[in-house]
């Protein structure tokens, strides 16, 4: 009988509904049908809880997180989730922090950066959840401040590298920085640097989480087909803050909208095309690169 799977690989971030395994595949096949839906070139099961999986013991609906290398470290699985939060986790937080104990409000904002780091670290399984620390409100206001007043650059810079325990130069990646980051101490765009510093406010120890949305972003705004410059712009951090209060449910999705039906039927039958060709391909063969040693 047939089986009828997801597939999540957590380093790409690729997920694959409705994987469907045949009776009569073999292994190997399965194997090389999981990499070609996937884009991997490696595949290792695991379950939810980051157990070894063997192929035997696939169950139908089942939800399976791939490594797509060999040396790759799986965790826990973590489904993204979106919660305002003020402090309700700190009996969970590590002892050893200098304001254990004491309430949201008291903390720095190196003392959150740290509060919600040691969550993620202690709790594995939450290290997706995003956890909100202001609402919309406030945020949207300060976001249209932004564009009129003048910026202190040096404040927002010193807020960003204690609320992400990082400086700007080292939160973006090569390929959404300008050419030089300062000319003569000053950055290059001061509202990329002011926009950073909101994102930074209700993200604090989360850089990871909220430099997705800034890709997520920059790649609407580059897929339009009116300009393919990468470099991060302040449109950028805007939208990346819009789109977190759209999936988190508090303003209407415009930037980002959910699938079809119609849709994510489209995905899974090529997927299926995809992975019906991987078989045929694989018969007769030996094992697919990347699952034996």
């Amino acid at each position: 009988m047939s089986k009828t799977i997801q597939l999540h690989c957590p380093s790409t971030k690729r997920t694959i509904d409705n994987f469907v395994i045949s009776p009569f595949q073999s292994n190997d096949q399965i194997l090389q049908g999981i990499r070609l839906a996937l884009q991997i070139p490696h595949a290792v099961l695991y379950t939810v809880d980051a157990k070894p999986l063997k192929l035997e013991a696939l169950q139908d609906d089942q939800r399976i997180l791939v490594a797509a290398a060999r040396n790759e470290r799986m965790l826990p699985d973590s489904p993204p989730e979106f919660e305002f939060y003020d402090g309700q986790e700190g009996d969970d937080v590590d002892p050893d922090l200098d304001a254990y104990g004491q309430t949201w409000e008291s903390l720095s904002e190196r003392e959150k950066c740290d509060h919600v780091m040691s969550l993620n670290e202690l709790k594995p399984t939450t290290r997706n959840k995003l956890r909100i620390a202001r609402q919309w409100e406030g945020v949207a206001d300060e976001l249209a401040e932004m564009q009129e007043k003048d910026i202190e650059v040096g404040e927002c810079e010193g807020l960003i590298e204690q609320r992400w325990r990082m400086t700007i130069d080292h939160f973006l990646p090569e390929g959404m920085k300008p050419a030089k980051l300062k000319t003569g101490g000053k950055f290059w765009d001061k509202k990329v640097v002011a926009g950073l510093a909101v994102l930074s406010s209700l993200t604090p120890g989360q850089a990871r989480l909220a430099m997705e949305f800034l890709e997520e972003a920059v790649q609407l705004r580059v897929t339009d087909g009116v300009e393919t410059d990468s470099v991060i712009q302040s449109v950028d951090v805007v939208n990346a803050v819009t789109i977190i209060y759209e999936r988190a449910g508090v303003i209407p999705m415009k930037l980002t909208k959910p699938k079809s039906a119609k849709a994510r039927e489209k995905e899974r039958k090529k997927a299926l095309r995809e992975k019906t060709k991987g078989s045929a391909k694989g018969k007769g063969k030996g094992s697919p690169v990347g699952e034996k040693e």
